[in-house]
């Protein structure tokens, strides 16, 4: 029989079907990205959301499961980045569910020195199978912010968002998603997105999104905005682990965007006073499961 597979993107709540199979299905989540900082020198890049998975979960056919969709991290104006929420199945806690995957911490901002990146979602959730959130980047003195760091995933750890290294240099960049590589660091010629299973980062020509999760590249000048993590793919065309985006130089504005599902933001320009750390992508839950056979029997 086929095998069904669902994915939850919003709600609090899931009804469990009436073919469910206790015997043989799968639960996987993945938390919120963080979002990058912004600051009067530039912003450290967001983390990215940790996996986790369980199997042969059993249920009660017409029931309703809670649920909780991990929020994506949003930038502020001058400030550190919000933290993603964590995803959660069967619960209200990343703790009391069954199976729940940590958001990423959002990356330092609102300083006249260089900023930390927001930590990867740690494997504090429930799960038999758990990967850590990649780390974002960290930025430089001046100019160039820190890369977001990869969503964790199926196939692995998320890649951690590259780290500025030069008080004139580009963004970093973001972080390949679940088994990937990390962003380059800012240098004027090494900012590319990490690469992921499928995926590649951007190029580092600067400014480049990612594709299948892999981590978008740095900025590299006054007016190129670094480039959005790439959507994941490991499920589907529409679904998988994000990757991290990358980070801004000098005063480019709003950070770049982390990629669906769970990829941490960019750090923004430095000029702080007005602008935003990039946001982080919200979380997932994805469900699998092979669908129950009845028994009927035939009276002759």
């Amino acid at each position: 029989m086929a095998t069904v597979q669902i994915f939850l993107t919003s709600g609090t709540s899931w009804t469990v079907p009436s073919d469910w199979n206790n015997s043989n299905n799968t639960i996987e989540c993945i938390g919120g990205g963080g979002a990058g900082g912004a600051g009067s020198h530039a912003g450290g890049g967001g983390g990215g959301g940790a996996y986790s998975k369980i199997s042969n979960l059993a249920l009660t056919s017409g029931n309703s499961i809670n649920i909780v969709i991990g929020a994506k991290g949003t930038g502020i104006t001058n400030a550190t980045g919000n933290s993603g929420g964590f995803t959660a199945f069967n619960g209200t806690t990343l703790s009391g569910a069954s199976v729940s995957a940590a958001g990423g911490s959002g990356g330092g901002g609102a300083a006249t020195t260089a900023q930390t990146g927001g930590a990867g979602g740690p494997t504090t959730g429930v799960g038999t199978i758990k990967y850590a959130g990649g780390a974002g980047g960290g930025s430089d003195l001046y100019a160039g912010s820190g890369g977001g760091g990869g969503a964790a995933g199926p196939l692995g750890a998320g890649g951690a968002g590259g780290t500025s290294v030069s008080s004139t240099g580009p963004g970093s960049g973001g972080g390949g998603n679940g088994g990937g590589t990390a962003g380059g660091y800012g240098s004027n010629t090494v900012n590319a997105g990490g690469n992921n299973n499928g995926g590649t980062g951007g190029a580092t020509i600067g400014g480049t999104a990612g594709t299948n999760g892999g981590g978008g590249a740095g900025g590299i000048s006054t007016s190129t905005t670094g480039g959005a993590g790439g959507n994941g793919t490991e499920w589907s065309v529409s679904y998988g682990s994000g990757g991290g985006a990358g980070g801004n130089q000098y005063v480019v504005i709003n950070g770049a965007t982390g990629g669906l599902y769970g990829g941490g933001g960019g750090g923004s320009g430095v000029n702080g006073s007005t602008s935003l750390g990039g946001n982080g992508a919200q979380g997932l839950i994805v469900i699998t499961y092979t669908p129950a056979i009845s028994t009927f029997f035939l009276m002759f």
